[in-house]
């Protein structure tokens, strides 16, 4: 059964409890009947089990009972062991200090109402008896050898647990666990090992990471819609110094500035279009949307419907005007409406997760485990690509405008 992907076994769970399942690949020499020992070493090799505590070792340099006790157990045991020794004893103990309260109640009774039930004349399935042997438990209270020993509420004891690893071949403890003052003391014992000398996970780690634009990329646009946007000013000042040229006055100058505007404004939008909530506020970022819209709106229009109505030459240029201002109403008309109906708002989205599959050894590179995979976030999605299986899910967020 031992294996890297442990799930991949042949059967489900479905069927019968003593249905076998039918493991692939297993070890020749474990006959078809089970794992070699050398699979169960290695696969046990740090598992952290819970056991006993046979004797107490917060009270073993304060009580020298406990310490007579041990002593004495050894002697007269001979070869024989149990663990349970120690509760054996308390128990012992526990019922005969029971008993030992139930005599004296039931002594205060009879002198009280004059009767003479003894002990001695305890039944079984009797209500009163069990009454009172609850009722003595419960008060119960005394340090044993395996702790200090009380009864809760439902007659259970709360005690000492034991912390044990396997390291090395061999069972080694780690740590206690004191049930009464709920305490956890992993200084009375061996280190934990951690094989790669860290904690496993255990939890699926998830980095949100934002989605931005391109700061480089958006430079070199920034610069070439800037150029653009000085190529058509010296344009736009060229077509109005020398507007009553010859030339220039046979091709409507009029319409040209207005092209030239419209230009200048399509420029402009996509300064506008690269904007988003890293480079500007969350606060502006609606309104820089709503720019976006009518810069591009009136620079299309202004451009595009220009050059439409200049096809026209046979009517007058205060006529081709009221072509591009009649093209120029109706997106006023339809923006105008879009920002009373469904104004715009900045919304975050997030995306569909994605997993890489391109090992986590090159993507660590030596780091700590949560550094490593913040880093190989960072520079996956710098690059284009996708992370390691062992940084599972990376949820990608926008913010977009709507």
């Amino acid at each position: 059964m031992y294996r890297e992907k442990w799930w991949d076994l042949r059967g489900n769970g479905d069927g019968d409890e003593d249905e076998s399942l039918d493991f692939e690949d297993e070890p020749p020499e474990s006959g078809g009947s089970g794992c070699s020992v050398e699979d169960i070493m290695t696969a046990l090799e740090g598992c952290i089990m819970t056991d006993l505590l046979p004797l107490a070792t917060s009270l073993a340099h304060e009580d020298g009972n406990i310490t007579q006790y041990e002593a004495a157990y050894n002697r007269l045991r001979r070869n024989e062991y149990s663990r349970f020794h120690g509760y054996t004893y308390d128990g012992v103990w526990a019922m005969a200090l029971a008993i030992q309260a139930v005599g004296h109640k039931l002594h205060k009774e009879n002198r009280y109402r004059n009767t003479s039930i003894t002990v001695k004349d305890f039944r079984y399935w009797d209500q009163m008896w069990e009454d009172l042997f609850t009722k003595a438990l419960s008060e119960v209270k005394f340090d044993g050898v395996t702790g200090s020993v009380q009864f809760t509420k439902d007659n259970t004891r709360k005690g000492y647990i034991l912390l044990k690893q396997f390291q090395g071949g061999r069972e080694v403890k780690i740590g206690e666990y004191d049930g009464l003052d709920n305490v956890l003391q992993l200084d009375k014992g061996h280190p934990i090992y951690w094989p790669g000398g860290n904690p496993p996970l255990d939890r699926t780690i998830k980095l949100i990471e934002k989605t931005s634009v391109n700061i480089s990329i958006y430079a070199v646009l920034v610069t070439m819609a800037s150029c653009g946007i000085v190529m058509a000013s010296v344009f736009l000042a060229i077509n109005i110094k020398y507007r009553n040229q010859r030339y220039i006055k046979m091709s409507s100058p009029y319409l040209n500035n207005m092209i030239i505007v419209g230009c200048i404004l399509t420029y402009t939008s996509v300064i506008l279009l690269g904007l988003d909530s890293e480079l500007t506020s969350e606060t502006s970022f609606p309104y820089i949307c709503t720019a976006r819209a009518w810069v591009l709106m009136a620079g299309f229009t202004l451009a595009f419907g220009s050059m439409f109505s200049k096809t026209w030459r046979v009517i007058k240029d205060y006529q081709l005007f009221m072509v591009v201002l009649v093209l120029l109403c109706v997106d006023v008309a339809i923006m105008t409406t879009w920002q009373i109906v469904d104004p715009f708002y900045r919304e975050t989205k997030h995306l569909t997760p994605y997993c890489a599959y391109l090992g986590l050894a090159a993507a660590l590179d030596g780091k700590p485990p949560l550094a490593s995979i913040v880093h190989a976030a960072a520079s996956r999605i710098a690059g284009g690509t996708s992370l390691s299986p062992s940084c599972r899910v990376f949820p990608l967020r926008r913010s977009v405008a709507q």
